[in-house]
């Protein structure tokens, strides 16, 4: 009988504590507060040691905002490895995990020594009609409370709480229009996981982002494509005292000539044919933030002075209209192009070139750093497999023999294709193979006799460099029958960067 009674009284309790929470949750339509009820009332109903709350981003699965809670007095600590493979492993199984001992159902080997006492763990989805939108985790050390039938009970109701008010929260705030926010505090607390690398060459770009951070002066960063040049970008935003403002990118070589000023300074209801209504220019949307200008030297010439203007007087007008409007942005500029040859070219204009090239940083390709792509490589793999697949020595071997012309944003697109269609944990270099990628490394004697080949092609004295690419260009337009979509996705480039070469070149 008495031991009934206390089986009532506890259970009491856990409506009672159900019943606040609820309260709570219903009183708030905050994102950050509602996570933080959440993770606070599951700790104490579930007698928890440590509680981990995820929120992922509802498109692409991504991890977005993380949440740790420890007990009291305790600084919380959280391991990323092991984040990744239980976030992981509830995700791709869409059901709860619950286990006496993590480490070793993870085969989580040499594990750091903050996590080496964590044993029992439950981790339970967060699921709105059958889209998981986060994972709550609980953790006792080893030799510790197990998670009971109970308190899995407990878990589950408060998880299903949990997943119905936070995506009235996060309605709240438009879906994640907050989520570039989110995501720049997550790589504040974290660091910022994608910039890698233990090469000089990569050390030093980051010992100037740290420096540069701080200042408001304009950045010109220069690479080749795929060298990181926007990641670089968002690194120097997110670390500098503009962080909390808005970033906005923009290709150059995306928009059509003929919008262009448009696009950048903004319009006013009736400017030209087919405006309807007023619309705000990327700088006007950046203002008292950054804006990345990236292939800036696709920048149409007619648009480059007033370009120079807007940077030296901080001020713009929108298309159709004279009223001045005052601008406080931060300009990050990039281009893959030699631009003092375009500017001898008559291709750039000088006085733009010195205003942008304020503080010009050099991104080496991947060629200069080969130390750094296995550990890229790896940071991938974790990236697109949750933490369930690596490669073996002699896959990574491999991948650091290729020679990688599109850097590393192929280095990371390769990555992506062997995590799906691999499907062993560890990767070899016969697997690689087996998806038709292949070592692509020349020795330096044939890339000279290809070299010695191309100039001997060029009897007219006139500039090589523009006479493989228009043979690049014609190559590509006869082999796709004059289909410029598809002759650009061959090039590499944007469609509206092809039309400008085929009017450069008069093709």
């Amino acid at each position: 009988m008495e031991h009934e009674v206390e089986f009532l009284k506890e259970r009491l309790k856990e409506l009672e504590e159900l019943t606040q929470l609820s309260q709570a949750l219903s009183s708030t339509i905050e994102v950050d507060e509602t996570l933080r009820t959440i993770i606070e009332s599951c700790s104490t109903l579930c007698r928890a040691s440590y509680a981990l709350l995820s929120l992922l981003d509802p498109q692409s699965s991504e991890i977005v905002k993380t949440l740790v809670r420890s007990r009291e007095h305790e600084k919380p600590t959280l391991d990323h490895r092991l984040h990744s493979l239980i976030t992981g492993w509830v995700i791709t199984n869409k059901q709860a995990l619950r286990t006496e001992n993590i480490l070793e159902l993870m085969k989580y080997k040499n594990p750091p020594e903050s996590i080496k006492h964590i044993g029992p763990v439950l981790a339970l989805p967060l699921a709105i009609e059958g889209k998981t939108i986060g994972v709550l985790s609980l953790a006792n050390r080893l030799g510790e409370r197990s998670f009971s039938d109970d308190t899995y009970r407990v878990a589950q109701i408060v998880s299903s709480l949990a997943a119905q008010f936070i995506r009235r929260a996060r309605l709240h705030e438009t879906l994640f229009e907050d989520n570039v926010r989110l995501k720049t505090e997550l790589q504040r607390q974290f660091g910022n996981r994608t910039i890698v690398g233990e090469t000089p060459a990569i050390k030093e770009v980051m010992n100037k982002v740290s420096i540069v951070a701080s200042s408001t002066a304009t950045v010109l960063l220069i690479g080749e494509t795929g060298t990181g040049k926007e990641l670089i970008a968002r690194a120097i935003h997110t670390n500098g005292n503009r962080a909390s403002k808005p970033y906005i990118a923009i290709n150059c070589a995306a928009i059509p000539a003929s919008l262009f000023e448009s696009e950048l300074f903004g319009h006013e209801r009736g400017a030209f044919t087919g405006a309807l209504e007023k619309r705000l220019g990327k700088f006007e949307l950046a203002n008292h933030g950054t804006i990345f200008l990236d292939e800036i030297s696709e920048m149409p010439g007619e648009l480059q002075p007033k370009l120079l203007r807007v940077l030296e007087e901080r001020t713009f007008t929108r298309v159709g209209s004279a009223q001045e409007i005052q601008l406080d942005i931060r300009l990050i500029a990039a281009t893959s192009v030699d631009l003092p040859q375009a500017v001898h070219d008559g291709k750039f204009r000088e006085a733009l070139f010195h205003r942008l090239n304020v503080i010009p940083l050099h991104l080496p390709p991947l060629r200069e750093r080969r130390e750094d792509i296995p550990l890229l490589a790896n940071v991938f793999m974790e990236e697109f497999s949750r933490g369930l697949k690596h490669f073996s020595p002699d896959g990574l071997k491999f991948l650091q023999q290729r020679e990688w012309k599109g850097n590393i944003r192929e280095l990371r697109n390769t990555v992506e294709r062997i995590s799906i269609f691999v499907p062993s944990k560890e990767i070899t270099s016969e697997q690689i193979t087996s998806l038709g990628i292949a070592p692509e490394i020349k020795s330096t004697e044939t890339n000279n006799s290809l070299f010695d080949s191309m100039l001997s092609e060029n009897q007219s004295g006139e500039d090589v460099l523009s006479s493989l690419e228009k043979k690049m260009v014609q190559l590509a337009i006869n082999k796709t029958s004059g289909n410029i979509s598809q002759a650009a996705k061959l090039l590499g480039i944007d469609r509206n960067a092809l039309q400008r070469r085929l009017e450069k070149f008069g093709l």
